[in-house]
């Protein structure tokens, strides 16, 4: 990170992000799922690569990759990139709430309103996508 100028920047936290495991393995086996005799139907009719994949994977993988969009935002909403970022302005909650907490009591009521603003944004973010990452994991283990 230091080699790249990424300390005390949000790249630190956002770009890792991209790598995580569990969302290429998600997408990996959602794609698997694709009947390869749709995929040679689109290349028979003329679709290249890009086309067959913008207009027919991604619209049937949908669910997937909106997962993965729900797992990446709340580990990020959540990162408390105590190692990458020092200056006070660009701390993250979760690490503000780890300071108030760490005052005692004499912070608890602030230390609970950040804890309930921290929990009421993945919520939220599942609560209006729960129809996909329900149909995603009810379809992640069909084979055909």
């Amino acid at each position: 990170m230091a080699k790249l100028g990424w300390i005390d920047t949000y790249l630190a936290i956002i770009i890792p992000a991209f790598a995580m495991p569990m969302g290429f393995f998600l997408l990996k086996q959602f794609i698997d799922t694709i009947p390869d005799t749709l995929l040679e139907a689109a290349t028979v009719d003329g679709a290249r690569e890009w086309v067959i994949f913008l207009w027919i994977v991604l619209p049937m993988i949908k669910p997937a990759w909106l997962t993965v969009m729900i797992f990446s935002v709340q580990s990020l909403w959540n990162a408390r990139a105590s190692n990458f970022i020092y200056s006070e302005e660009l701390k993250t909650l979760p690490y503000a709430l780890s300071q108030i907490i760490t005052a005692g009591v004499a912070r608890a009521g602030v230390g609970a309103a950040i804890g309930l603003f921290v929990m009421i944004v993945p919520l939220l973010l599942f609560i209006f996508a729960q129809s996909n990452v329900l149909q995603t994991m009810a379809n992640s283990g069909i084979k055909e």
